[in-house]
């Protein structure tokens, strides 16, 4: 039996009692379908964690019934304001929307909690003002582009990036913005989706404007002993043995996933299961398409990643990491 959405939100709005403690919130963004559910579930093994998925979502109910946001448009540069913005984050933290808290039957549910983390998939031009002026620290999310895209249905706020001022202004070239619109116009479904991962990640890779943690999706996968430090130190937190836990846990929105995917959380040898989960994408593509990708990126000015390479070319914490996966690859062939 259905739940009726008004009792999902009464359930949740009295699930939770939350009292600020002395360390910061965390604002993790990052790409739609970029491992974000994941790594939201690791933070949020920790104790006295709660988190917001998703709180700027406006294709989810219970965003929607906040009343604040009637379309995409209202999270662009060029028409949000950053004061109702950074008031809504605030009325989340004081639990002003009640409704929005985590679902009562989730697993990582509690009942009392004094820190949060809030996933955002939006507003990547202002991580460093929210970050300030709602006290939070930030963890930037990343995951190459192409199993990112691979991994994307829809591409919601494309257009509206192709057309904004801010975005143009950022670009500049007028000959590289028209080569941008023939791809949104006739590309292939990689194509705009690597349009709009570029268009999602270009102000924090080339103008960042807040001091936070950048981690990379291909690191954490392949080094999670290592990776788990780097957050317990970075964000203060002090419960190892459930980090680890969640580590080794796939997200809650595994269904999403193919079906071989789903499967690769049940083999036994932990070497193959990581190496595919980074470089499960490479057997897809083309020549052809690894070239696309690569025009792409360069149209950007985006080197973070390469088209080929599953490993990225910066953000990676641990000098071990790219070794990691080239053993593992070899050991597993």
């Amino acid at each position: 039996m259905k739940v009726p959405v008004r009792v999902k939100f009464a359930l949740s709005a009295i699930s939770n009692i939350h009292r600020q403690g002395p360390e910061q919130n965390i604002l993790l963004f990052a790409t739609p379908r970029g491992g974000s559910t994941w790594v939201m579930e690791i933070l949020a093994s920790q104790p006295r964690v709660k988190y917001f998925d998703e709180p700027f979502n406006i294709r989810r109910a219970n965003v929607a019934h906040t009343k604040l946001f009637q379309g995409w448009e209202d999270l662009m540069p060029d028409t949000n304001s950053p004061d109702a913005l950074v008031k809504y984050m605030n009325d989340l933290a004081a639990n002003r929307y009640p409704h929005m808290n985590p679902p009562p039957f989730r697993p990582l549910h509690r009942l009392r909690t004094d820190r949060i983390v809030f996933k955002i998939h939006e507003l990547e031009h202002l991580v460093g003002t929210l970050a300030t002026r709602c006290n939070a620290q930030v963890v930037y999310l990343l995951r190459h582009p192409v199993p990112t895209t691979l991994s994307r249905a829809v591409f919601p706020r494309l257009e509206l990036f192709l057309w904004s001022p801010y975005y143009r202004g950022l670009i500049g070239n007028e000959q590289t913005l028209r080569e941008i619109e023939r791809i949104v116009a006739h590309g292939s479904h990689l194509e705009r989706g690597i349009i709009s991962w570029c268009y999602e990640n270009i102000v924090p890779l080339r103008h960042p404007d807040f001091d936070g943690l950048f981690v990379t999706y291909e690191e954490l996968v392949m080094n999670p002993l290592r990776s788990c430090d780097l957050l317990l130190d970075r964000l203060h937190f002090h419960d190892r043995s459930a980090m680890l836990a969640a580590f080794d846990q796939p997200a809650g929105n595994i269904e999403m996933s193919k079906t071989v995917t789903r499967s690769m959380f049940a083999d036994s040898d932990e070497r193959k299961r990581r190496t595919y989960l980074v470089t499960k994408w490479l057997q897809r593509m083309t020549a052809a398409e690894h070239a696309t990708v690569a025009a792409i990126l360069d149209l950007f000015g985006i080197d973070t990643y390469t088209a080929d390479d599953p490993m990225p070319r910066r953000h990676l914490h641990f000098d071990d990491t790219r070794q990691l996966l080239s053993t593992t690859a070899t050991s597993t062939q």
